[in-house]
């Protein structure tokens, strides 16, 4: 997963990125933590925690500014080109539009699955998006709460309501 990381921004973003400036730092949210799928409890084991996961906040620019992958005012066929080589180098591609859980950022992961399926969402939204559907751009729905675990008898085994 490192190796990807590191090839994709050499490779991809440095060169698409450095029409705006030259790439500094990338900023992230989260890596290696080992936790269930979107920190639910008791859900299968995310990618971050078999250190195979980035979640991807922005790439700071030289000068100090920050593009931010999932900002509908930043550049949109920048966005799009950086959607197009994430889904080209990792098997998990997660951003807006996905779920509620990777509205503020792009999850990037590189997850075996069988006959080599792959997942690439990642809605690249503009202002004018959000204007055209008649939503603020910073309003998302967020998925529904799982249900509500109860204890029963006295080894506090959990079932499901």
């Amino acid at each position: 997963m490192a190796e990807a990381i590191v090839q994709w921004v050499r490779e991809d973003v440095a060169p698409l990125v450095g029409r705006l400036g030259e790439l500094r730092q990338l900023d992230n949210y989260d890596s290696y933590e080992c936790r269930g799928q979107n920190r639910v409890v008791g859900a299968k084991l995310s990618e971050h925690g078999r250190a195979n996961a980035l979640d991807v906040r922005s790439f700071r620019l030289a000068g100090g500014t920050d593009l931010v992958l999932t900002d509908p005012s930043a550049p949109k066929e920048l966005r799009l080109e950086l959607r197009r080589t994430a889904c080209a180098r990792f098997t998990t591609v997660l951003g807006p539009g996905s779920d509620g859980y990777h509205e503020s950022h792009v999850h990037l992961d590189r997850r075996e699955r069988h006959n080599g399926y792959r997942i690439c969402q990642w809605d690249v939204r503009t202002p004018e998006d959000a204007a055209a559907a008649g939503t603020d751009a910073s309003e998302v729905p967020l998925p529904r709460p799982r249900p509500a675990l109860r204890t029963r008898g006295r080894n506090d085994t959990r079932q499901k309501l």
